[in-house]
């Protein structure tokens, strides 16, 4: 199945790396266990996907700052949570989201980027 911003999902630049409870050569993609993150910083802003599978991800937006605090999140299917912080405004402008709200249990936010 396409979804219309594939493209953009392809050329999203990011940090990957590969997250798992089990030894590497006994987990894939999909298997129990195994998890993906990718994070992003842009703007003074750090964003950051956690892909338990292809119907549960978990992305959120926050500040890159001591605190880390969370300006936006969702749980979502994979490609739809990547559209969906694909698709929000740019930090620092009209519509961006600013307001800090609890971070979503199960998702590790780092302190800061500059460390």
């Amino acid at each position: 199945m396409s979804h219309p911003r594939g493209r953009d999902l392809r050329r999203a630049p990011c940090r990957r790396a590969a997250r798992s409870d089990q030894p590497a050569e006994a987990a894939g993609p999909g298997a129990p266990g195994h998890r993906w993150q990718a994070l992003r910083v842009r703007a003074g802003h750090i964003e950051t996907v956690l892909i338990h599978g292809e119907h549960d991800a978990l992305g959120a937006r926050c500040r890159d700052d001591e605190r880390a605090a969370v300006v936006w999140h969702q749980a979502r299917s994979t490609v739809d949570m990547i559209a969906a912080l694909l698709d929000l405004p740019v930090p620092g402008t009209p519509h961006a989201p600013t307001l800090a709200r609890a971070a979503p249990i199960g998702l590790w936010l780092p302190r800061t980027s500059n460390r």
